[in-house]
């Protein structure tokens, strides 16, 4: 019925057999891992030494949620809004709505969580001090954009490619030819990803900052 996750140990809240309501159960959880069961999940209640006081609860996940034929030897981590990683034989998936980030930083506040001091309802998440962000998100099904430190590449649905630098962007090819974008000029035809044109574009019209090139 409720889930206390505020503290070291998960509380539950509890409807049993009739008129059987137990509360602030010990939901006990493997060490590296942790989950906060919707609303309606069945499970079964252990009481050691057949003492009220000591009962434990086990959960046995939801009749809805949790994904079929998963192959044997193989492994899922999912929640109850169709989010999912799998560890298949052949392949490893991640598989999220809206965004997924890969993060090198403190993901939480790892050794800070007794229970002493006030019980706090917010997300314990570290991520506003992780020192690197790369995120993937689905932009209402029409893009895809990949973020990493203040540049983006938005792949689009209809095949375009939008690629934004924070500070320089370099395409090209190796061994190859490379087009320079920085902040006030655009190299052409140079040699390396960072290199520099002396000549200036002469255009039909004369010089000019702004070119187009037709092929014919």
């Amino acid at each position: 019925m409720k889930v206390d996750d505020s503290r070291s140990q998960q509380r539950i809240d509890l409807k049993g057999l009739k008129n059987e309501k137990p509360k602030k159960i010990w939901r006990p959880l493997d060490f590296g891992f942790t989950s906060v069961p919707p609303q309606d999940c069945d499970g079964y209640l252990i009481q050691m030494g057949s003492r009220s006081d000591r009962t434990l609860y086990l959960d046995g996940g939801h009749e809805k949620y949790r994904p079929k034929n998963t192959p044997a030897g193989c492994m899922a981590i999912f929640n109850q809004y169709g989010d999912i990683v799998r560890v298949f034989k052949d392949n490893a998936d991640v598989v999220h709505q809206k965004k997924v980030n890969i993060r090198i930083g403190h993901g939480y506040k790892a050794g800070e969580s007794g229970d002493s001091g006030n019980a706090s309802t917010d997300i314990d998440d570290q991520s506003s001090e992780d020192t690197k962000t790369i995120s993937v998100v689905l932009e209402d099904g029409e893009a895809i954009t990949l973020t990493y430190e203040g540049s983006t590449v938005t792949i689009r649905e209809d095949g375009h490619i939008v690629a934004q630098a924070a500070s320089q962007f370099s395409g090209g090819v190796a061994g190859g030819r490379w087009v320079v974008v920085r902040g006030s000029r655009v190299d052409l035809g140079v040699t390396s990803p960072d290199g520099t044109a002396t000549p200036q574009v002469e255009t039909t019209a004369g010089p000019s900052n702004i070119v187009f090139a037709e092929i014919a």
